[in-house]
This record gives C-alpha cells, structure tokens and sequence, in this order.
C-alpha cells in the first residue's frame, strides 16, 4: 500500500463519515421538529382556550354594565316620579307602593348582581389556578427535553469517540 492508496481510505471512510452525521443530524432535526411542532399545536390550544374565556368574561362585564346603566336609568326616572308625587298626596300612597317593589326588584338585581361578581372572582381563581397548572405543565415539559437533548448529546458524543477509536485501529503506519 502506498499512500495514494490510503489517501484513498481516508477519503472513503471521510465520505462515508459525513453521510452518516447528516442522517444522525437529519433524524435529530426531523424530531426536534416533530416536538416542536406537537409542543406549538397544544400551545395554540391554550391560546385560544384562553382567547374564549377572555371573550366571555368580557361579554360578561358588558352585560354587567348594560344592567348597571339601566339601573342607573330607573333610578332616574324614579326621582323625577318623586317630585311628581309630592303634588298628589293620593296617588303617593300608590305610587310609593309601586316604587317599594320597584327598589325591591332593584336590590334584587343587585344582589344577582353581587352573586355574579362573586362567581366572576371565582371564575378568575380558577383561571389563576389553570395558568399555574400549564406554567407547571410547560416547566415539565422543558425540563423533559433538556434531558432528551442531553441523552442524545451524550449518545453523539459516545458514537463519536467510538469512531475516533475505530480510526486509530486502522491506520496503516509506514515501517
């Protein structure tokens, strides 16, 4: 053997060496990327869950407010039936009948009003509560690829000794 022959072997095995990293690499990166892509789509899910319950908490307070303003309108309209009132003392007495259940209806609405504000916090704690959960979950999530990443880390760097050793047995020295 002389040393075109072996310059040969060098560039055999060198070919060689490089299609075979490039599909180690392309696997890598063809996984890399299926994870990705599967980490992303449950992402978007969480996206647009959130998206929704943004749209109904405010769908919510737009209600909420459409009954405050009516509130606020027959309350007016109450006062101005009041200095109605003081000029017939006969149809007070009717009148403050009507406006006892009209403000008993009112304190109702309030109340609902109230309990739904209640139900709202509680609808909030939970979300709090979900976050938590996925910030927990995408933490766990993390954490398992850093380990997968480092598994194959060490395997690439263990492939890659072995091959140093391999290149060292079959060197042809020159006597």
């Amino acid at each position: 053997m002389d040393k075109s022959d072996i310059k040969l072997i060098e560039d055999i095995f060198t070919r060689q060496m490089s299609i075979a990293i490039g599909k180690v690499s392309e696997d890598f990166q063809r996984r890399i990327g299926i994870l990705s892509e599967d980490f992303q789509h449950k992402l978007d899910l969480v996206v647009e869950g959130h998206q929704a319950l943004n749209e109904r908490i405010d769908r919510l307070e737009n209600g909420l407010n459409e009954k405050i303003d009516r509130l606020e309108k027959g309350q007016i309209m109450l006062t101005a039936r009041v200095g109605k009132l003081e000029a017939a003392v006969l149809r007070l007495e009717q009148r403050q009948a009507n406006l006892e259940e009209r403000q008993s209806n009112l304190e109702q609405r309030q109340s609902n009003l109230e309990e739904r504000q209640i139900k709202l916090e509680q609808r909030q704690i939970k979300l709090e509560e979900r976050q938590s959960n996925l910030e927990q979950g995408m933490k766990e999530v993390k954490e398992e690829l850093g380990k997968k990443i480092d598994t194959i880390a060490d395997a690439l760097a263990a492939h890659r000794a072995d091959t140093e050793m391999h290149r060292k047995t079959y060197r042809v020295s020159e006597s």
